[in-house]
């Protein structure tokens, strides 16, 4: 029988010998193609009970990529649909996205902005618990709607947080205590409003963001967009928007009413003003005020109004004088003084929506035991010296089982971070103390000739008070600090062997680098950071504090250098930020959306304080911890303790406590905290149960090495060295035996 053929089919013979070989050859040269990953049509649907304010949208992002891999720039605009039942005044918001059906999804829900000019998102709320919602590889596509803010039923760690600012900016204007200038008139109760304009440049070239803003009609959209109805865009585009908080009340940040807020002499009004282009915009300031014979449902008339130019807002905080002209007349009337912070994105470093510690403590998780500047301040034990904010000093609170350690961080003249509490070093003058003298008073830390000497002291911003010199840490490089010596130090049973190591851990100002660079053997990584931003502050008697001097850093340039040392090398380590400055505070809460916030206190019994009130009165700190959404307050152990009501005052806004101060070394003091509950103890010598020591009533004195000071010098370090080891290195000395040669 014949085999008919078609003209479309290839006959199949058997292969030939030869073409089986090349067949085998290509199929060892090319390697097999992975299979192809399985995906799916998932349709998401969320409701949202809140109206959205104009050019604000519902988004969604996740760990895939039609979720934008977390990206805050890739983020999903789902579309909106009209809700079926008209009572519960909520939205429904939409989308279908394909996903991959091989790998658990993981997903977070999001209020944005999209600027149809950059084209690009901004993050202005999310859903912020430790675990986002969660698609599984067996689920199926029978599920219920997702409600905005709750993807776990019954769970109290729901939470949805303001975003951080990625390439947009915050603005706040404070209007604290009335600050209004009044010349021939009346004082009286003014209402002031805040509205962010784009100024208006008729000659800007085409292309500008002045002529794309007043051209922008229906915007060109990108493939992140859903099947939106953008005709009537222009008409609500509206990309700064202004929120505001008193902070003596109790009220979050929430959208300024149509005649404005009270400014009086006890109010302390914040605007939060997010806008996309700060150097372009100016604020118009509209005050109103109530007739002298008005009733009671008679609303206030406009009293005046003024502007505040971008030209006025230099650098990253100050103040600015603005004119107010009559509503009426249009007269000068009067002028105020407005205080402003300017908040910039972080340069250099993205965070991603994947996760936030920010506001997450686990309810079950014990009192943790934080290490005081490692091992406590600088104290005598015997012959040894423990110094504080050294690696050796954590090292110690690591073997001693903290939970965290404590450290002070600044920036030197060259932004390096070194991790050091004062803010001055102290350089004596003229008399040069006895071996007695510093064995029992003070600590002495030795600045080679080469390197610094009196003049240059002056010249670097120092000033003469009474036997010393006070130059500020930040006018010194960090090659000037990493050569200073130090004469006393805590021995070693092995010093013979190890007296390089021991010597480079027990001396000051070690980079903040270093310390993430420990092993694990030496810092384990169940040893979380707390780190305090140390910035200087004006007290109740107009000075800086502790002796210290006016800062010069910019403070964005000053937090984004600390800040990317931090998010670029802690990994998996806990880290916990803090400062006693409400503003650096602030800054750290909206540059970065991983870590903790907590306003630092000070001593309520000193009989100095700080100058700002949102540091200084309780209450006003816990509102603006509110306001801001910090993690919490740390606060003295004699506020803790001495306070009835502070737990009713912070367990509404959900807000923790960490305690510090000197008592904190007693155990039964550290009982009665935990009782209380605090999260957090920091405390001296966590490594000693019986608390030994002295700690030194001189402090830290700074010396330069010179044929005067040398005997001294030499004096000390032979007795320290004879004391310690047995014996004297010649290596470590840096100068002959003989001090005249």
């Amino acid at each position: 029988m014949h085999r008919w053929f078609f003209a479309n089919e290839r006959e199949e013979c058997d292969p030939s010998l030869n073409d089986g070989l090349d067949e085998e050859s290509e199929c060892a040269e090319q390697p097999e193609a992975p299979p192809p990953v399985p995906t799916t049509e998932w349709p998401f649907t969320v409701v949202y009970h809140r109206k959205l304010g104009g050019n604000e949208y519902i988004g969604i992002s996740g760990n895939c990529e039609s979720l934008g891999f977390w990206s805050p720039k890739d983020v999903f605009i789902m579309a909106k649909q009209e809700c079926s039942n008209c009572m519960c005044k909520c939205h429904t918001y939409e989308a279908v996205l394909t996903i991959p059906r091989n790998i658990d999804i993981h997903y977070r829900y999001c209020v944005v902005v999209y600027d149809p000019v950059a084209k690009d998102c901004y993050i202005r709320f999310w859903e912020a618990q430790l675990k986002p919602r969660v698609i599984r590889t067996c689920q199926n596509l029978l599920k219920d709607v997702d409600c905005f803010g709750h993807p776990h039923v019954n769970d109290e760690h729901n939470r949805v947080d303001r975003g951080w600012v990625s390439t947009e900016s915050i603005v706040q204007l404070k209007f604290f205590n009335a600050p209004f200038q009044w010349q021939r008139q009346k004082p009286r109760l003014l209402n002031v409003h805040v509205t962010p304009m784009y100024e208006a440049d008729i000659g800007c070239k085409e292309g500008t963001l002045q002529a794309a803003v007043r051209k922008t009609s229906v915007p060109r959209l990108s493939h992140y967009l859903s099947n939106h109805d953008f005709q009537n865009l222009s008409l609500e585009l509206r990309m700064a928007y202004t929120e505001v908080a008193n902070l003596r009340s109790t009220k979050p940040l929430e959208f300024q009413p149509i005649f404005g807020v009270p400014c009086g002499p006890k109010d302390l009004q914040l605007f939060h003003c997010t806008v996309a282009y700060p150097e372009e915009t100016l604020y118009r300031l509209d005050l109103y005020t109530y007739a002298h014979k008005a009733a009671s449902d008679e609303p206030p008339y406009h009293y005046g109004y003024g502007f505040l130019q971008p030209n006025q807002l230099l650098g990253s905080e100050g103040s600015a004088q603005v004119k107010i002209t009559c509503a009426s007349t249009h007269r000068p009337l009067m002028e105020l003084t407005v205080q402003y912070l300017v908040i910039r994105p972080l340069q250099g470093f993205q965070c991603d929506m994947s996760k936030s510690y920010e506001r997450y403590w686990r309810k079950s998780r014990l009192c943790m035991d934080i290490g005081h500047r490692g091992s406590g301040k600088t104290y005598r034990n015997g012959v040894d010296l423990f110094r504080e904010n050294t690696i050796y000093g954590f090292k110690q609170a690591a073997l001693s089982n903290a939970d965290m350690v404590e450290l002070d961080v600044q920036l030197t003249q060259d932004a390096q971070v070194v991790v050091y509490h004062d803010f001055v070093l102290r350089f004596l003058q003229q008399r040069t103390p006895s071996y007695e003298e510093l064995l029992e008073n003070q600590d002495l830390l030795v600045f080679s000739y080469e390197k610094l000497n009196k003049l240059m002291l002056l010249c670097m911003g120092g000033s003469k008070r009474k036997d010393h010199v006070a130059v500020p840490l930040e006018a010194f490089t960090y090659e000037q600090l990493k050569e200073v010596r130090v004469l006393r130090f805590a021995g070693s049973k092995s010093c013979e062997l190890f007296c390089d190591e021991m010597l480079n851990d027990q001396r000051p100002f070690p980079l903040l680098l270093e310390l993430f660079q420990l092993d694990n053997e030496a810092m384990p990584l169940s040893v979380g950071f707390n780190i305090e931003i140390k910035w200087p502050q004006l007290d109740n008697s107009r000075r800086w504090e502790a002796g210290s001097f006016k800062p010069t850093f910019d403070r964005n340039l000053y937090v984004d250098t600390i800040l990317k040392v931090v998010l670029e090398n802690a990994g998996r380590r806990r880290i916990m930020f803090s400062c006693s400055d409400a503003d650096i505070c602030a800054m750290v809460r909206y540059k970065q959306n991983l870590y903790p916030v907590v306003l630092l206190s000070a001593d309520p019994g000193t009989p100095v304080q700080y100058a700002d009130e949102r540091v200084s009165r309780l209450k006003t700190a816990v509102q603006v911890c509110n306001s801001l959404e910090f993690f919490g307050l740390s606060l003295h152990t004699n506020t803790v303790l001495e306070d009835l009501s502070l737990k009713s005052l912070m367990r509404p806004f959900d807000l923790q406590v960490l305690a510090w101060g000197g008592t904190a070394t007693s155990a039964e003091v550290r009982n009665q905290l935990r009782r209380f509950g605090v999260v957090g103890i920091i405390f001296d010598r966590i490594n000693q149960l019986d608390q030994m020591g002295e700690e030194l009533q001189g402090g830290t004195v700074c010396i330069i090495d010179s044929m005067t000071t040398r005997p001294i010098i030499r004096e000390v370090e032979v007795e320290e060295w004879r004391l310690k080891c047995g014996y004297m290195r010649e290596t470590t000395v840096g100068y002959p035996n003989n001090p005249e040669e």
